[in-house]
């Protein structure tokens, strides 16, 4: 991490939410372990993480380091990766750790569903037009009664409720700059990691209790780990927030950011990754961010990008979402901070980033696209609501007609 950045991340957190940017051997964390023995009684916590890229690791080592679970990986693309070389980590908040492996790691859910988990963390991308969440984890899903979404999109819970509608279903946003290198041996991260964390509520209330301790406990082991969860009483709001990407900039320094469906890694003044808005319109035009903030784009691209983020708020609005919880202002500065980071500057000291949106460089490489997560629904709370999204409504037939391009590519 450069200077700069590293002074801004300690003028935006306080002095409790700073990170520690000296690294942590793994000698010391093996001798930690050795000095460590687990209390008579006690329990370590047996957890399943699917989907093991740059945010499942990331996460799977925190909770591993809480010296207070047992972690098994799922790893879907990277299993010869992780029984070669196990991962090494270059974190800002983690540490260095070289070669590390969780507990187990396998091929599959088919091969992980061997046992009983406390809970089951999904760390995978959101494809519900190709496969949705239970399909993904088969019969996984059997072996346990609470899971951890930290997925993107707004009503991503749906199809797990109703497969198993008397589960505990947490989910997560994850603001992070990290990223899988060289292969996906190594994890690159650079700067701030928060991961918002709420319940989504399932009636009778009796089941209240259950659900927040299976949250508190998930809170607890990631703090242990040394992570930075921050549990919110309405994760609905939090979601639509990301789908806005209506920063907190009483949190958010300016510098990097990276959700945890991005899959490059670009250090800027602020990653502004309007789910809804800029990633969308990039994805369509196949160009990076700051080609929507040259002087000679910004006479009509602006009007779209702000077009897009109003029906985004409206259609949060008839949600439920208000505006204490998401204020009007929300555009007028996220556009503002998204602004300062990518348009031309006329000084030629900075030259804005050349970031690209992780739709489009799934897009690039030919892989399957989050739409049904990042607009497809925006477009069916909007529906179920009875609001008019006319811009949101061409942006998503677009991405379908690709994305069914995309699908049939593979297929053969």
């Amino acid at each position: 991490m450069c200077s700069q950045a590293r002074q801004i991340v300690h003028l935006f957190l306080s002095p409790a939410r700073r990170p520690t940017f000296g690294f942590t051997s793994i000698s010391h964390v093996r001798r930690q372990k050795r000095q460590f023995s687990m209390a008579s009684g006690d329990k370590l916590h047996e957890i399943c993480v699917v989907g093991f890229g740059a945010i499942g690791a990331i996460y799977g080592l925190a909770l591993d380091r809480s010296r207070k679970t047992r972690v098994t990986a799922v790893c879907r693309s990277n299993y010869e990766v992780l029984k070669k070389n196990g991962l090494d980590y270059n974190s800002v908040t983690l540490g260095v750790e070289k070669g590390w492996r969780p507990h187990r790691f396998l091929k599959s859910c088919e091969d992980a569903a061997d046992r009983k988990y406390d809970s089951i963390v999904c760390c995978f991308k959101t494809l519900a037009d190709i496969q949705t969440t239970p399909e993904v984890l088969g019969s996984l899903i059997d072996k346990s009664n609470t899971f951890i979404l930290l997925q993107n999109g707004v009503g991503i819970e749906q199809d797990l409720r109703n497969a198993v509608p008397n589960a505990t279903i947490i989910s997560g946003c994850a603001w992070i700059d990290a990223t899988a290198v060289d292969g996906g041996k190594r994890v690159d991260h650079f700067s701030l990691e928060k991961l918002t964390l709420g319940i989504h509520r399932r009636e009778p209330k009796e089941t209240q209790k259950e659900e927040q301790a299976a949250l508190d406990l998930f809170v607890n082991l990631l703090r242990s780990g040394g992570a930075n969860p921050d549990p919110r009483e309405d994760i609905n709001v939090e979601r639509w927030r990301k789908v806005l990407w209506s920063v907190d900039l009483k949190f958010y320094a300016p510098f990097s950011l990276q959700c945890s469906d991005c899959r490059s890694n670009t250090i800027v003044c602020l990653v502004i990754r309007l789910n809804a808005s800029h990633s969308t319109l990039c994805t369509l035009a196949r160009a990076p961010v700051r080609e929507f903030f040259t002087n000679k784009a910004l006479p009509y691209t602006e009007v779209a990008i702000r077009g897009l983020m109003h029906e985004v708020l409206r259609v949060a609005r008839a949600a439920g979402v208000t505006p204490d919880q998401l204020p009007d202002t929300a555009i007028d500065e996220t556009y503002a901070v998204s602004y300062k980071a990518y348009a031309e500057d006329p000084t030629g000291e900075r030259v804005p980033s050349a970031f690209r949106p992780s739709m489009l460089v799934d897009l690039d490489l030919g892989r399957p696209m989050e739409v049904e997560a990042i607009v497809g629904g925006v477009i069916r709370k909007a529906r179920e609501c009875g609001v008019q999204t006319p811009q949101l409504d061409l942006v998503y037939a677009s991405l379908k007609v690709i994305q069914a391009g995309i699908i049939a590519a593979k297929a053969k």
